[in-house]
């Protein structure tokens, strides 16, 4: 059981995986807010630490054993994965390995635009 999802985030040849197992409905959002503050956006090792500081909250879920990982390949939740790409300051919500949907950072944090996962039926 759980609800996980990924965040990838693309900064030139790295590839960083930012797992949750119970917060995956919520990642769309949590990226949002992250990028929401236009701060480091072209910084990946940055950015990257803020998005995760974004993922475990102010009560800093790190300390625990379980709820959160960080990886160089994707595991539990890849039907999930909200791609970030630093070098083309690009969003997508992937599921499946189908993107379903892509927005540039500046269209992502738009207050009018509500970043969420899409059933597999909207995704077709």
């Amino acid at each position: 059981m759980g609800d996980r999802a990924n965040v990838l985030v693309i900064d030139g040849e790295s590839r960083v995986y930012l797992y949750t197992h119970w917060a995956g409905t919520e990642l769309p959002g949590v990226v949002r807010d992250a990028l929401a503050r236009r701060l480091r956006w072209s910084d990946g090792p940055y950015l990257t630490r803020m998005i995760f500081g974004q993922m475990v909250g102010p009560n800093g879920g790190v300390m625990g054993e379980t709820g959160y990982g960080i990886s160089s390949v994707v595991g539990d939740g890849d039907n999930r994965v909200v791609v970030v790409d630093v070098d083309n300051q690009s969003v997508k919500i992937r599921i499946s390995d189908m993107d379903v949907l892509s927005m540039t950072f500046d269209d992502f944090v738009n207050p009018l635009n509500v970043p969420q996962w899409y059933d597999e039926e909207d995704a077709s």
